[in-house]
């Protein structure tokens, strides 16, 4: 297969390459050189997706080369930016592939969601923005977008729960990795509770098994519902790192002033607005050929990965998590 991967360099984008890679297929990478360098076995394009001239450069080179099988877009979240792209290279390949997120629908979390589920109704044509609690409605817009250009039998949305994995920019698995690595470490709520998640070599996977058979539409791509809990991640870390997870009630964590999501990673209080967070159906993907790798297995090679790049290591995603303050988690700790 020929792939056009807009990115390519950083986490999900970097897995899609590397699984390519893996099954010998011809891969040009589009990006500004910026975040790291092109993968393996990728023909890397120095571009700038806001641009007209490089885009248009981008098509003549693929045109070039006898066109493309699927454009791969995994970062995107300014609908006027997809709606350019999708113009331009829709002449030079067949197909277009949008890495979504669950949050683009606009009933999560406070209710349970699947593929079908209604998703925000933005603007295809709204540009960037910076505020990333905008991001699931900004990503609703891609796929608007997208599918706009091509028709929906040629668009492959894909909108996946909590990535994580190696190279994860967001910091939320490292975070629990390096404190479990010290010892007792605080976890959120309760035990029992569900716990859903990705792994980002297992969505590359998928995504590349959809665009070798063709298969339009849209997925939600997670662990399938009730598999694991946050007790199945506190296992998995204690066993990777030999830390003893503490729970916290959410009442107590609200109260130390720990920010849900962001300060505690993955941790949301368990109320109605968020009673739906790890309630995602992704039985139509795993109906269609997408399997998920042992919890356990993401987090060992999550662990691996963070000891090689070191102690200064640090998430540079815009929505990276900043993480529970030290003196808080030691409060916390103290009152058990």
């Amino acid at each position: 297969m020929r792939l056009v991967v807009l990115g390519g360099t950083r986490f999900v984008g970097k897995a899609i390459c590397q699984a390519a890679y893996r099954r010998g297929y011809d891969v040009v990478v589009f990006n500004r050189g910026k975040s790291g360098p092109p993968p393996r076995g990728a023909l890397a394009v120095r571009g700038d997706r806001t641009t007209i001239a490089d885009l248009r450069a981008l098509a003549r080179m693929v045109d070039d080369r006898g066109g493309a099988d699927i454009v791969i877009d995994p970062a995107c979240y300014a609908p006027s930016h997809a709606l350019m792209s999708a113009r331009i290279l829709k002449d030079v390949a067949s197909s277009y592939a949008v890495i979504s997120t669950i949050t683009a629908h606009k009933d999560w979390p406070s209710q349970p969601v699947d593929a079908a589920s209604p998703t925000y109704d933005t603007a295809i044509t709204e540009g960037p923005n910076t505020n990333m609690a905008l991001y699931g409605r900004l990503k609703a817009g891609v796929e608007r977008a997208v599918a706009a250009i091509y028709g929906e039998m040629n668009t492959l949305v894909l909108r996946p729960g909590v990535v994580l994995g190696p190279f994860e920019d967001l910091g939320r698995l490292p975070d629990y990795l390096r404190r479990a690595a010290q010892g007792d470490f605080v976890m959120g709520g309760d035990p029992a509770r569900a716990f859903q998640y990705v792994d980002v070599r297992d969505l590359a996977e998928f995504t590349l098994l959809c665009a070798e058979t063709g298969r339009p539409g849209a997925f939600d791509v997670v662990t399938a519902r009730a598999s694991h809990t946050w007790g199945d991640l506190a296992s998995a870390l204690t066993a990777t790192t030999g830390g003893t997870p503490v729970f916290v009630d959410d009442e107590r964590l609200l109260a130390a002033g720990v920010e849900p999501w962001r300060g505690l990673p993955l941790w949301l209080p368990q109320d109605s607005e968020h009673a739906a967070v790890f309630d995602v159906d992704g039985g139509m993907a795993q109906d269609s050929g997408f399997v998920a790798r042992p919890l356990q297995q993401t987090v060992a090679d999550t662990w691996s990965w963070l000891q090689e790049e070191g102690p200064d290591w640090q998430p540079t995603s815009r929505a990276a998590v900043t993480g529970l303050d030290p003196d808080v988690e030691k409060a916390l700790l103290a009152q058990v």
